[in-house]
């Protein structure tokens, strides 16, 4: 049993398309033709042999389209390399391996080591190396063996103590020791330490070093925003303009009029002051204020079909540039995942993200890399990877994707994740802890990766950093964390939480370190992934996926109780104490002992001296040279390359509350200003929306720091009204990131001058930064990142006021609503006019669709015709028709109500210029005129090789309208009740309770708890739920994470279990139930023979299957199906040929099957909707159909129609929705399925059963 069987699983040919994309990757990277081959190995330990057999066909394989091998005999002799995770990094795979052994053996000893070979047949051993080097990241991966050790032990454990004389050590031995021991903090701040030991009579543990270090970071303790800039007499302005100059003096009358002159002046007072000011002025009474520092936190009040709410909506942003940058899957993954801790921390449920990143040229060669960097293009490549991944496996929305492209970026990537969360402000329970109360680990284990992330982003790079810096980076469980999502949402269990912390940087030592000031720490009882971690790296664990609460120690019971009920882990683990100290415990050893008061002293005082840099006083207009061929070439610039092919990647509908999709139009290809979504109010619906924007342009700032970060507030703000928001409601949070400022004032000088912008804003335009997140370490060598300041906007509106920037018609006028400038900057009194006439217009009905100019004329006029295909003739002269207008409008009205526009806004003191008008069908300036397919080709030509846009030549498929229907049953007399398992990785439960809640169904959700102790009782309790249910409904989302190499295997394994086979066969064959399962659901219906075959069945080779999309990739978006079958009471409701548009968001849909089960689907009338083109037709033809499916088929039912499964997620609809699509998207899916149970078309007077 302990001995380790490899086993080697290899896709058939015909699917292996990870390969293909390989081979393209190295040929256009490495100039290396290959025709590589990718063998999954899994070492298995503790499977008895008789087991074997059944791990590998239920669990280590599809059958119809993997291959194992017997034995290493297919290497061959041909050149090869194992790549595998390095020892302690959270291996999904590994894991989903293991829980799917448990699931179906009940062997819980089982013990997984998941790893790749690369095969490469013909390549040279200098091809060999070179493709070696490309693929294997240091900071994730090691080259591994075939050769297992006897057993699969966790990683070793690393050496810790007491440093013997540190009290005593002369200045160059302490230099010595930061240096050899890599710390973050300075010098000074190291010899600040030395002397509080010294007062404490006593040596330190290295613990107690590395908890300093990690609680003093700029990462925790922003302490380069803290640092005290030298005497404001001394401030040097070295060219500055008047206007910085101005708002330095305004600066200053704030802090004596707020008190805070005997403050010092730092960068995070000036970042923080105008949001004061505000404040007392009155201006920003929705601040939601209190000692725990989570996220933005506003108080809104929000409409619901039951009444007003009162709502705590929360807004955070997040930026993981250092860990993207040398594990950019990891590092953008932890991203978001970091960003969702901090609102769910404050309790709320994050529902909608926004990411925003920069990169350098993804387009560079590999010998363009810089030594020690990755190459631009895996960087990006990867890290849309993680973060995609990571929200679509949490079921967050991702509402809005771009990416910004800027040589400065290759220093350190920018990645930077925005998210929002809402809940009942009477739902939050807030209150200082008190002696005696205790604090519960909540969630997933520790592990030894994530140790030193805090302190190594807060440092500059060099060319070793990413062969050092390996366990900085965790990998992230989205599936984890999903399950505190869920729990968050009991208000039972919120109402027993006094105070909660996220464990980001710094782990138990932050997390936990923050609650109170005073705590005994028991690290033992901290839970682990394994055994052998030390009480040092116990404490220091950034592992992602674990919440911090303080509770009343009478509670405890109760929340274990709830959290066991998720299938979430809560411990024990410290005590709120009246001693002033933090102290940490390993058993009976103390391993660290520190007063709270020398923690807060957050180590020396640094100071600084600022010179600010010449500014330009106004930016002056460009000109540019308007041809033909400049015009060809605006649409082909990096900056206005269509990025489709990488939004695609990010789920924008799961949640069923998105207002906008990231790309409007019938043919999604009008890139939105911003998001919108309703805002989830539990139990109800929601009538109100969340808005949020960003505003940042690198240029601008290159050329101007003060008026660029002004210009990124004033562009943020633009988007809100654009969205149909109040911009005077809005509040914002800033992104800062710039270079290494070290000893340099020239250096200091360039946020303090971006600040002041930033400020002076703020107080034109009465909106307060509540928020914000600085990252000071974008230096690598002589390259620094482009200064950026990233303002996000926050607001809420009525739904029914949100706007859209696709144009609507071909009788429309387009016009400029300008706003004009003053001293160089956007009048604040203007643009709040103009944006109370966009409301205005709105209201009457004037508007068909608004977006800023921030790209300038050509450019928006082009991305607002694209969505629809409405062409455009531009009227306006050619001055300024390239240049960037980010604080004034494009506007598209009717003609017929041109005179009744243009005479509002006379009279609202608006500047309103008509400059062209809709009606023709391509897009024209001049005599330049140019077809929307160029404009397509040219946009997309930049970032082809990099982000594909899902496109696949293909056939149209014969339409076969099938006339078979269901029998009907005998009425229920009551409503039918409908069981949603939630599964590891479910994520679109919530969605589904509310369509069948809205169609009249009774709805429970059962959580599938899978630890040891509960999987067994788990399983004999879904078998009696479902005895108990009128209809089965298997949701979406990732279950196992759709591991391992494949989606929907859990569920089918859950579903072969003797217990919930029979239950499952005597709903559908006794008790005349119904069954449906969309998406992952219908992949676990698929992979377990309820589709098409209508009851469970052992695995078969001759079985169709649902695998990875042609494209090689998730896709997100809208499609069209069409009704060919009503073979199924879940149609019942439709009427044959009809077409509805679903939205779709899932990597593996690709119907696949023999040509046998085919011809018997088709005439059985079992093919129940296909995929068609924009003539109805059904198609192979890509994007029309997203996954390359067979007969375009996206649903399928039982030989008897009970038993229903489609891919497009039909419960993501509500009225309201996606408003910058049109479409039909009611099917009355769940209504049929519903009143199947209610009506009886034959015979009424039968009784129910």
């Amino acid at each position: 049993m302990n001995t380790v069987k490899n086993v080697y699983v290899e896709k058939k040919i015909g699917y292996r398309d990870e390969a293909k994309a390989l081979d393209r990757t190295l040929g256009e990277m490495l100039k290396i033709k290959t025709q590589s081959r990718l063998i999954q190995v899994y070492a298995l330990q503790g499977v008895a042999p008789q087991d074997l057999s059944t791990v590998i066909d239920q669990v280590l394989r599809e059958v119809s389209m993997d291959d194992v091998h017997p034995n290493e005999e297919f290497l061959n002799g041909h050149p090869y390399f194992v790549l595998e995770l390095l020892p302690g990094q959270f291996d999904q795979r590994a894991k989903a391996t293991e829980e799917c052994i448990q699931l179906i053996l009940g062997n819980f000893s089982a013990r997984v080591h998941c790893k790749k070979i690369y095969l490469f047949p013909g390549a040279t051993a200098e091809e060999l190396r070179r493709i070696r080097n490309f693929l294997l990241n240091p900071v994730e991966m090691q080259e591994g063996s075939l050769h297992e050790e006897e057993k699969i032990a966790p990683p070793k454990a690393s050496t810790e103590g007491i440093l013997e004389g540190f009290v005593t050590w002369s200045p160059d031995a302490l230099e010595a020791f930061r240096e050899t021991a890599g710390l973050a903090m300075t010098s000074a701040d190291l010899s600040t330490v030395q002397d509080y030991f010294q007062m404490e009579g006593r040596d330190p543990q290295l613990a107690e070093i590395r908890v300093l270090d990690t609680y003093w970071s700029d990462h925790c303790r922003h302490t380069t925003f803290n640092t005290h800039l030298t005497s404001i007499t001394s401030i040097t302005w070295d060219g500055a303009s008047p206007l910085a100059k101005e708002t330095f003096e305004q600066y200053l009358e704030l802090r004596k009029e707020l008190n805070r002159e005997h403050k010092p002046v730092t960068l995070m007072d000036l970042g923080t002051i105008g949001a004061r000011y505000l404040k007392s002025q009155g201006l920003a009474r929705d601040v939601d204020e209190s000692e725990e520092i989570n996220a933005c936190s506003i108080i809104r009040t929000v409409r619901t079909e039951d009444g007003e709410k009162e709502v705590l909506v929360q807004f955070k942003n997040e930026t993981h540039n250092h860990p993207t940058e040398i594990e950019p899957y990891g590092g953008a993954a932890t991203c978001l995942g970091g960003a969702i801790r901090d609102p769910l921390s404050g309790r709320a449920y994050v529902y909608q993200g926004m990411r925003i990143t920069g990169s350098g040229d993804p387009r560079a060669t590999l010998e363009e890399t810089l030594p020690g960097k990755l190459p631009q293009r895996v960087i990006t490549t990867g890290a849309a990877k993680g973060f995609s991944s990571y929200g679509n496996q949490i079921g967050l929305n991702t509402g809005f994707v771009e990416e910004i492209y800027h040589d400065g970026y290759r220093a350190k990537r920018m990645e930077t994740g925005a998210v929002i969360g809402a809940v009942l402000r009477e739902e939050v329970r807030r209150e200082v802890p008190a002696p005696g109360d205790i604090v519960v680990l909540l969630g997933g284990r520790t592990g030894r990766d994530g140790i030193g992330g805090a302190t190594g982003s807060s440092k500059e790079h060099h060319e070793e950093s990413i062969k050092e810096a390996g366990a900085e980076v965790q990998k992230g469980n989205a599936v984890e964390e999903r399950k505190l999502q869920r729990f968050f949402r009991n208000a039972q269990a919120l109402s027993m939480i006094k105070r909660c912390n996220d464990f980001g940087a710094g782990g138990v030592s932050v997390a936990i370190g923050e609650l109170a000031d005073s705590l005994d720490i028991q690290l033992h009882r901290v839970p682990k992934k394994y055994q052998g971690l030390t009480p040092m790296e116990i404490a220091l664990s950034e592992s992602q996926e674990r919440m911090a609460v303080v509770i009343e120690a009478k509670d405890l019971e109760a929340f274990q109780t709830m959290a066991a009920e998720e299938n979430l882990e809560a411990t024990q683990v410290a005590q709120v104490t009246d001693t002033g100290r933090l102290r940490m415990f390993h058993g009976e050893e103390q391993v660290v002992d520190l007063s709270r008061e020398f923690l807060n002293t957050h180590g020396a005082m640094a100071q600084a001296a600022v010179t600010v840099p010449a500014s330009a006083e106004a930016l002056e207009e460009r000109q540019h040279e308007v041809s033909r061929d400049s015009l060809a070439d605006a649409l082909m610039t990096l900056d206005f390359a269509d990025q489709k092919g990488l939004v695609e990647n990010f789920d924008a509908s799961i949640g069923r509350n998105n207002l906008i999709l990231p790309y409007g139009g019938t043919y999604q290809d009008t890139k939105s200003p911003g998001m919108a979504s309703l805002i989830p109010v539990k139990g109800t619906r929601s009538l109100d929306a969340s808005l949020m924007t960003y505003g940042f342009d690198p240029e601008a700032l290159e050329e101007d720091l003060f008026t660029g970060a002004y210009n990124a507030v004033v562009e943020s703000l633009a988007k809100i009204a654009a969205l149909g928001g109040d911009p005077q409601t809005v509040r914002l949070s800033f992104q800062e990131y710039f270079r290494k400022l070290g000893a340099d004032p020239m250096n200091w000088g360039r946020p303090f001058l971006a600040l002041l912008g930033a400020l002076r804003a703020q107080l034109d335009y009465q909106v307060p930064a509540i928020g914000g997140k600085d990252s000071m370490s974008g230096t690598f060598q002589e390259l620094q990142v482009p200064d950026t300041l990233i303002s996000f906007a926050v607001t809420t509106a009525p739904k029914e006021r949100i706007l859209t920037n696709v144009l609507q018609g071909t009788d429309s006028v387009l016009l400029i609503l300008k706003t004009g400038k003053t001293k160089g900057l956007y009048a604040a009194e203007e643009f709040q006019r103009n944006a109370k006439f966009l409301g205005a217009l709105q209201e009457e009905g004037l508007l068909r669709a608004v977006d800023t100019l921030k790209r300038g004329l050509w450019k928006t006029a082009v991305n607002m015709a694209q969505g629809n295909r409405i062409g455009v003739e531009i009227t306006a002269s050619a001055d300024n028709l390239l240049s960037k207008d980010p604080g004034s409008f494009l506007v598209e009205v009717p003609q017929e109500k041109l005179d009744q526009v243009l005479s509002q806004a006379k009279t609202q003191g608006c500047v309103l210029t008509a400059v062209g008008h809709t009606g023709t069908d391509s897009i024209r300036f001049g005599s330049h005129t140019f077809s929307f397919d160029e404009i397509s080709a040219r946009r997309s030509e930049p970032l082809m090789p990099v982000f594909r846009k899902y496109s696949q030549e293909g056939e149209k498929v014969p339409t076969v309208l099938a006339s078979q229907e269901p029998a009907p049953r005998a009425p229920l007399g009551r409503k039918p009740r409908v069981l949603i398992p939630v599964f590891c990785g479910t994520n679109c439960e919530f969605d589904l309770e509310f369509a069948f809640q809205e169609a009249g169904a009774e709805v429970k959700t059962f959580v599938f708890r899978n630890d040891e102790a509960s999987l067994s009782q788990a399983i004999t309790d879904l078998a009696r739920h479902i005895g108990e249910s009128d209809i089965l409904m298997l949701a979406g989302g990732f279950s196992a994470a759709d591991e391992p190499d494949g989606s929907g295997k859990y569920i089918a394994n859950v579903l072969r279990n003797p217990q919930v086979k029979a239950a499952v066969h005597g709903l559908i064959k006794e008790r005349d139930g119904l069954i449906l399962g969309i998406c992952n659901g219908f992949q676990g219906l698929v992979k377990s023979g309820l589709l098409p075959y209508g009851e469970i069945i052992d695995v078969r080779e001759d079985m169709p299957n649902l695998t990875f999309n042609t494209g090689g990739k998730h896709i997100s978006s809208m499609v069209r199906t069409k009704i060919v079958s009503r073979n199924t009471p879940w149609m019942a409701k439709n009427v044959l040929g009809e077409i509805y548009d679903v939205p779709v968001s899932h990597g593996e849909g690709r119907f696949v099957a023999s040509p046998e089960v085919l011809k018997t689907l088709l005439e059985n009338g079992q093919i129940i909707t296909q995929y068609v083109d924009a003539q109805g037709d059904p198609t192979l033809e890509g994007p029309f159909n997203p996954n390359g499916s067979m007969l375009a088929i996206e649903g399928i039912s039982s030989p008897d129609g009970r038993v229903f499964g489609k891919m497009g997620h039909t419960e993501r609809y509500q009225p309201g929705l996606y408003q910058n699509y049109t479409g039909r998207y009611d099917q009355n899916m769940f209504r049929a399925g519903v009143e199947y149970f209610l009506q009886n078309t034959t015979n009424t007077e039968n009784g129910g059963n």
